[in-house]
């Protein structure tokens, strides 16, 4: 797993100084990655103890493991324009490789067992991703396609604990996704958020997060470019697995 990855699953457990760091690594990495840790204790205004009581919550054996990996993951994510093709494409390979490594068995449980499935898109990419989703899963399971603020109040008003909501969003920051999100959670309907990969409050707020890989570049006069291909491939390979866990379930039922 990615740094941001381990901060969102285990975030609900943290402490507010642990959630602080969690902060501010995010919104500076780069001088985490080359700060010492008297620097970061420093500038957290933590102690060093807690730096490292930080990284070990994470599941990693220190300070100085949590720096390397965060070293690793800013080289990776480096692209400039002449090798932004290359670097897209790795992009998508590591997303398959993450994505076969995962069990997406709660999900699918959830999804096979819910009342009603409503996938939410927070913005026109991220919309156009949920209508892509009620397609391709149409054979299986038929769900509820919304987009636009306008949307929020009514998807609270009428969900319930027996339904399962998808919620879309590039950076999970936007505040009326996580107030959403939250409210939700209170009804008692299973979340699943579906983000870039980062350390995000949305996906803190849900009960599954699934994450694409994203990548960044100025690409000449068109500026900060981020493609969007990602999302439909993370919903195809969900609906491809989804396949395989309904022949799982059908190969029990004959057996009994």
């Amino acid at each position: 797993m990615k740094t941001d990855e381990l901060m969102n699953l285990y975030y609900s457990e943290m402490n507010e100084n642990e959630r602080y760091i969690c902060q501010y690594l995010y919104e500076n990495k780069k001088d985490f990655c080359k700060d010492t840790i008297d620097e970061t204790a420093r500038k957290c205004g933590v102690s060093k103890s807690l730096l490292v009581r930080f990284a070990k919550h994470l599941g990693l054996t220190g300070f100085r493991e949590l720096k390397a990996m965060l070293r690793i993951e800013e080289q990776e994510s480096k692209v400039t324009e002449w090798n932004l093709l290359e670097t897209m494409t790795e992009s998508y390979h590591k997303m398959l490789d993450d994505f076969l490594k995962r069990d997406y068995s709660r999900i699918f449980e959830s999804l096979y067992h819910a009342r009603r499935v409503v996938v939410y898109g927070s913005g026109s990419s991220q919309a156009r991703v949920a209508s892509e989703m009620k397609r391709i899963f149409l054979p299986e399971k038929t769900l509820i396609d919304l987009h636009g603020h306008d949307m929020c109040q009514a998807i609270e008003k009428n969900i319930h604990k027996d339904d399962m909501v998808f919620l879309i969003s590039l950076s999970g920051e936007a505040d009326y996704m996580i107030n959403l999100a939250k409210r939700l959670r209170v009804k008692g309907a299973f979340l699943v958020s579906v983000t870039r990969m980062s350390n995000n409050p949305l996906s803190a707020c849900c009960d599954e997060n699934l994450y694409i890989e994203s990548v960044h570049a100025e690409v000449g006069e068109y500026g900060d470019y981020e493609s969007t291909t990602p999302y439909f491939i993370l919903i195809e390979l969900l609906y491809l697995a989804y396949q395989n866990y309904l022949a799982g379930k059908s190969d029990k039922n004959e057996e009994r």
